[in-house]
């Protein structure tokens, strides 16, 4: 090796440097980043527990700042480096050398030839992974417009997963976002699971808040019930009006708050009107993560009814469990295998309506049943908050370290 690279090599090794590849950009205003909050809270985790220095590759997005809870600085007073990439630019080799260990998002297509790219400079690369092909084709099929765009881009996406098996190969680790993909691609070696959360510790249910909510269910008060999201197909949210008026033809007395707005919204609203469910179906639209919807599901809700219908790793499941609120919902992939880690719900196949009905009657015959299921969640997600899942995350990034040449 000729002495730059070692000289870089030297400089690794001193102060290990860390390259985050997020596959979410960033949006420059001015002489403002403008940055997605959930990224940035977990980058400044990364900060907290990385022995070294982090930097952030980011590419600029097209288009305005559309989504919510932004952060606004300066590159300058920022914790961790950010490297601005071109729209629609290459990663090349430039980019990663000089890190110790590259973290990319393997869900982005365009980070396939990182894993190649670490080799050249000599960094490790760990990829961080959540969607399994299932998931892809089933959000295919619910978002062509038609059959011949549907299987042009099922081509398109078998041949993206040869390219991400053979990134796997070459790269020296996985991070698994959720049981179905580290089921997926853990023979693939070191590959860690963990759980995709925004609670912080300081954020879950306490043991007394949840007894206290606990003690309601002794009551023949109606059973709270509650879901957030998107409100689209892909969330099963054209299906909640239809369990409600289900509920309620059974004589079950439960009221329902959805949290959350999309392109369903206007029916399912129509929906409330005509089936006369106004006074026990809600629907305040989007509220605030941290301010109003923790606070106030884990005051007033019993059980969270969780329709998805594919089997993506929403960070909605730990972060309902978290609230010490058990899940009754479509058992894709991912809610099964959470369910398979601990009691914490009841799962039904997936748009089967009536054993979702059955279900929920029978936590509200049975609430000492729904109260275990409950404290079984706030306990399950107390080994799962965010801080120690990133501490967790890092440690394995770390482990590599004792492998940089």
């Amino acid at each position: 090796m000729h002495g730059h690279a070692d000289h870089h090599q030297d400089i690794a090794v001193i102060e290990p440097l860390l390259t985050i590849v997020p596959s979410v950009p960033v949006w420059v205003d001015g002489g403002r980043l403008v940055l997605d909050r959930k990224f940035h809270d977990g980058a400044l985790q990364y900060v907290k527990a990385w022995p070294g220095r982090v930097r952030c590759l980011m590419r600029r997005a097209s288009g305005a700042w559309s989504g919510f809870g932004a952060v606004r600085a300066r590159p300058a007073d920022l914790p961790y480096e950010v490297t601005l990439l071109a729209t629609d630019a290459a990663i090349e080799a430039g980019h990663v050398r000089g890190a110790a260990v590259v973290l990319a998002a393997a869900d982005d297509h365009h980070q396939l030839q990182v894993a190649a790219l670490c080799r050249q400079v000599g960094a490790r690369c760990v990829y961080v992974i959540e969607y399994i092909p299932e998931t892809r084709h089933q959000i295919n099929r619910l978002e062509s417009p038609g059959l011949l765009t549907r299987l042009r881009r099922d081509h398109f996406l078998r041949r993206r997963e040869r390219d991400r098996r053979a990134a796997f190969d070459a790269c020296d680790g996985l991070q698994a976002n959720g049981v179905p993909a580290h089921e997926a691609y853990a023979a693939h070696g070191n590959c860690l699971l963990y759980l995709d959360t925004r609670m912080s510790r300081r954020m879950l249910i306490d043991e007394a808040a949840l007894e206290q909510r606990l003690q309601g269910l002794r009551t023949p008060r109606p059973l709270q019930l509650a879901f957030s999201g998107r409100l689209i197909a892909m969330k099963g949210a054209d299906h909640l009006v239809r369990v409600a008026q289900r509920l309620q033809a059974r004589g079950v007395r439960c009221e329902w708050t959805v949290y959350g707005q999309g392109e369903l919204e206007p029916s399912m609203r129509r929906q409330v009107r005509d089936a006369g469910l106004e006074s026990v179906f809600r629907m305040p639209g989007s509220v605030d993560f941290e301010t109003d919807l923790v606070p106030a599901i884990q005051r007033g809700v019993d059980l969270y009814v969780m329709l998805h219908r594919q089997s993506d790793p929403s960070c909605t499941y730990l972060e309902t469990l978290s609230c010490g609120i058990p899940i009754v919902g479509y058992a894709n992939r991912a809610l099964a295998g959470v369910l398979r880690l601990a009691d914490v719900g009841v799962g039904v196949p997936v748009d089967d309506v009536e054993a979702v009905v059955e279900a929920v009657a029978g936590l509200d015959q049975n609430r000492a049943r729904l109260a275990e299921l409950s404290r079984a969640a706030a306990r399950f997600s107390r080994e799962h908050a965010f801080e120690d899942t990133f501490v967790r995350r890092v440690r394995h990034l770390e482990a590599l370290l004792e492998a940089v040449p």
